[in-house]
This record gives C-alpha cells, structure tokens and sequence, in this order.
C-alpha cells in the first residue's frame, strides 16, 4: 500500500474542500452584508429570532465557526449586545448540520452526484468572473465557484481515504475511539481545533464512514468532541478584545460542553446497557447526518430555556481575572479588523466608536471650560489624562477606516468612510482647541480674579451656544436629520457673531482699566477658542451632508498632518 499516495489524494480533496468552504463563506459575506446589518437588527426582538439568524447564515457560509466569529465580532464592535447573541450562537450550531447533508447526499443522490455538481458550479461561476464587470455579480460569482469547489472536494475525500478501511491499524483506532468515550470525545476535539472547522471534520468522518470503518459508538463521541472543538476558533479571535466579546466566546464553549456531556451521558448508558451489540455496527454517511442534526436540535431544544444562566455564567468567565478600568479606550467599542472584509459591519462599527468618542471629547470640553471659568485646577490631572486617551483613540479609529477603505468598496461606502475621516480630523482639531481652556487657567492671574466674576456671564453664554452647537452636531451624526444639520450650522455662526460681539466689548473693558491686558488677551483667546470649535463643528456638519471621495495619498496626508499637531 503506498501510503504517500493516499496522503497526496487526501490533502489534496480535503484542500479543496476547506478553500471551497473558505471561499464560499467569505463572498457570501461580501455579497449580504449589508442584508445581514439590516436583520441583525429584528434579532433584538427576541432570542428565537437569534436562533434563526444564527442557523440561517450557518446554513449559507458552511461554518458555525465563522458565525461564532463573526458574532465575537459584532458585539466587540458593540454591533449587537451581548444578550442578543445567546440565540445566533444556539442557530449556528444547528446551521452547520447542513454541511454533512450535502456530503450525504454523495450516498442516496442519483440526480446530480457531487462530481457533476462541483464541475457544474465551478465552471459557471468562473464564466461569471472572467465575463463580468459588475462587482455584485463578481461576488456572485465567488459563491457559485466556492460551492463548486467545495463539491469536487467532496466528491474525492471518500475514494482518497478508501484504501485505509484495509489496515487493522485503523479499526483498532475506531474500536478505542467507541470503547472509551473520553478519547473518543478527545480526538474530535483535537481534529476539529487544529483544521478550525467542524463541518471539514464532520466531513472526514463522513468520509470514512462511506468505507465502512467507522463504528456507531466511535461516531457518536467523536462528533461530540467536534463540537467542542469548534469553540477553540472563536476563543482566539476574542484574545486581546473586549470583555463582551470574550463572553461571547463562552457562551459557545458552555453551550457546547454542557449540551455534549448530556449526551455523553445517554450514550454511554445507551451503549453499555440497553444495546451493546448496536455499538459496534458500521455507521453510514446519512446516519452520521441525522445523528448530527438531532444532537444539536435536541442540544437546543434542552438548554434554550437557560440562555440567561448561560449568559450570567458567561459573563461571570469574561469577568474572572480583570480589574474595572474607566479608561476611554476600554469604554469604546473594540475596533474588530475581522470584520473589515464586511464593509457593513466595519462601517457600523467605526460609526459606533465615533459616536461615543464625541461622548468623551464633549466631556472633557466641559470638564476643560469648568477649570478656566471656575479655577478648578484639581481636575487639571483628570482633563490632560483624558486628552492622552482621546488622541490614542482618534488615531486608532483613523487608521481603522484607512484599513477599511483600502478595501473593496462600493463608491457609497468610500463616500461614507471619507466623511468618517473628514469627522475625526475635524474632532481633533476640537480636543486640541479645548487643551487652550486648561492653558489659560493656568496663565489667568489671581489679581484679576473679582473682575473676571463680573465678566464670566458673557463669555458663558458663548460657551453654552458652542455645547448647544456640539450637541446638534452629535444628533445630526446619528440621525442624518437635515433639520438638525441646519440647526448645528446656524448655532456655529451664531457663535461666530457673538465672538465677534464680545471680542469689541472686551477690547473697551481692557482699555478702560476694567482688568489688565494680559487678562484681555486670556478672555480673547477663550471667546477664539469657541468660535473656533464652532468653525469645526460646522465643518463636521458639512461632512455629514458631502463626503467626496479622498485619493489614498489624500488620506495619508492628512493622517501625517493631524499627528504633527
């Protein structure tokens, strides 16, 4: 027997049927996208309706792995919270059955054989992508060839592992694998962790079953084990992410441990007790797909009333270990880079962070505007730490969507992610303006100190126009209201005029002896100072309206500008 030659035929199948798994997920994720944002958010609704998401795009993409990642994804990016994602987790598990139906069907198909589906579909798709211009149609293209290749894979994994049915070598194996539960839950285990797919596991198992080798008992631990292995993938994509996300990685190892320890459980007890001899009979193909689906239907229908328990055990894991910090960067949604092949969801994502950066910079305009009008100079540590943060995470959202745009992008979302770029240059001009608030407290003499209480009201109503100004914009970011983006624009010159006013009334004060001139320039920078902010909220408001595309040598001209400041 020249073993070689059956590892060569073997890897080769099983790699074409990971790169048509692989291929199918990912242009499917580019093809629905956008279609898939808009259904995530029915899924808040209810759990069930997580149940049907998470089983559907299994379904599509082959992979409840790649769902449990991208579900690890969205609720880093705070796309979807963490009570909402029980549910697609429960779904995918049940979605990834579809996988060994369609290597199944190589048993009791005689319509279409896999062989003539894989060269069908992979002949038309590459006809789609030679012959098209259409990038919608070019995704649709990278769908039909990844199914094609996942078909010819399959269609070659069974004649590949075939000769290994004669060795004793490997009815031994299986006959441990059945006897012992352990080892055999371990082996799917470790099988599904190092290829990071249980449906390709489920499919070498499969495969070998169509020989004959592979006992119903062994079967039966090992595609337990699969389960378990799958979560292996979804832990590592949360490693350095946020502690919502590494819960939602628990949830899947929970769900999938207590599910295959129940069944364990009943199997053994099935095996050893009630039909001994059964265990030891050849199990088909077919048979491995309806064990595989009514394990993960029972699974589901047994452990969907705790979704809450395992959501608090969950959480509880996330929470073991870490120290609270009140930090911006840690409040922000984690900017995920596994998503950024999923405009959509990358452009939610940089949407969301954006949102509650301005949150934070609004905080410490107040915070920087109260310790020059109030002398509070003990909060002047608290402001320069957060001014330290906020430039980290501008910098870190910028360098996200310069990610992001170097991707394939439609001309709607380079717009989009242009006018994203265009809001943080201008966001950070606003952090650096309020840094001068904090100076200024600093240069303000204590002589000055009564007089300046007479003229505070003045340069408050300025400042109070400037938040009312920042607060429009914020709402005319989330909402694209155009009322609203009027609003922002008219209270920005609004500000403008009463800086104006102020600017010739203070020059009278100063000239007549009111304070001295070293206190006039310190009221003057702080009424430009305002003004200014208004300039490039104004300019943040006209972003929202008209984000014209940026060449990329644009973009990293910016980037270098904003950094030298």
């Amino acid at each position: 027997m020249n073993y070689m030659v059956i590892l060569l035929s073997f890897l080769g199948s099983f790699g074409l049927f990971i790169f048509g798994i692989s291929l199918l997920s990912s242009a499917l994720q580019k093809t629905a996208g956008k279609k898939m944002k808009n259904i995530l958010g029915s899924v808040s609704k209810s759990r069930f309706r997580g149940v049907l998401f998470g089983a559907g795009v299994t379904a599509l993409i082959q992979s409840s792995t790649a769902t449990t990642v991208m579900a690890v994804g969205f609720v880093n990016a705070g796309i979807i919270s963490l009570p909402q994602i029980v549910g697609i987790i429960m779904g995918a598990n049940v979605g990834s059955t579809v996988t060994s139906w369609l290597v199944a069907s190589m048993e009791w198909s005689k319509f279409l054989k896999p062989d003539a589906i894989g060269a069908i579909c992979a002949a038309t798709g590459a006809l789609i992508l030679l012959f098209s211009k259409k990038k919608k149609v070019k995704n649709i293209g990278e769908v039909i060839v990844g199914f094609g290749v996942l078909f010819l894979g399959l269609s070659q994994m069974p004649s590949a592992l075939k000769p290994l049915a004669e060795l004793d070598a490997v009815s031994q194996f299986f006959t441990t694998m059945g006897s012992n539960p352990v080892l055999g839950i371990l082996a799917g285990i470790l099988v599904t962790a190092i290829i990071q797919s249980s449906a390709a596991s489920i499919g070498i198992l499969q495969s070998m079953a169509f020989t004959g080798m592979v006992p119903w008992n062994a079967a039966v631990y090992i595609i337990l084990g699969q389960n378990i292995g799958t979560c292996l993938t979804a832990i590592l994509s949360s490693v350095g992410t946020s502690r919502n996300a590494h819960a939602t990685s628990y949830i899947h190892l929970i769900y999938n441990i207590i599910g295959a320890s129940v069944f364990c459980v009943l199997a053994v007890i099935f095996f050893a007790f009630i039909d001994p001899a059964f265990a030891g009979h050849p199990i088909t193909s077919t048979n491995i797909s309806m064990l595989h689906t009514g394990y993960n239907i029972a699974a589901l229908l047994i452990l969907y009333p705790f979704g809450q328990l395992i959501l608090k055990i969950a959480e509880k894991m996330a929470d073991f270990g870490k120290q609270a910090s009140l930090t911006v960067i840690t409040d922000l949604p984690e900017l995920d880079e596994s998503i950024l092949e999923t405009p959509a969801f990358a452009l939610e994502n940089s949407c969301n962070s954006i949102y509650k950066l301005m949150d934070y910079i609004r905080t410490n305009l107040v915070l920087g505007v109260d310790i020059l009008l109030n002398k509070e100079h003990k909060k002047i540590d608290a402001y320069w730490a957060g001014m330290q943060d906020l430039d980290k995470v501008n910098d870190k959202i910028s360098e996200f969507l310069k990610k992001l745009y170097n991707e394939n992008l439609t001309k709607e979302d380079i717009i989009l992610v242009t006018s994203y770029i265009n809001i943080l240059i201008s966001l950070k001009r606003i952090s650096n303006r309020t840094k001068g608030f904090a100076k200024l407290a600093e240069e303000m003499p204590d002589s000055d100190l009564e007089i300046f209480y007479t003229d505070i009201d003045k340069l408050t109503q300025i400042y109070e126009m400037t938040l009312d100004c920042y607060d429009n914009m914020v709402k005319a970011f989330k909402s694209h209201d155009i009322n609203v983006i009027a609003q922002t624009m008219q209270n920005a010159d609004a500000v403008d005029y009463m800086r104006e006013e102020y600017k010739s009334t203070q020059l009278l004060l100063t000239s007549s002896g009111g304070y001295s001139v070293e206190t006039g320039i310190i009221f003057s920078e702080a009424a430009r100072h305002m003004a200014r902010i208004a300039h490039n909220i104004k300019s943040i408001a006209e972003s929202i309206v008209n984000g014209d595309p940026l060449e990329e040598n644009e973009i990293d001209k910016y980037m270098e500008i904003e950094r030298r400041r």
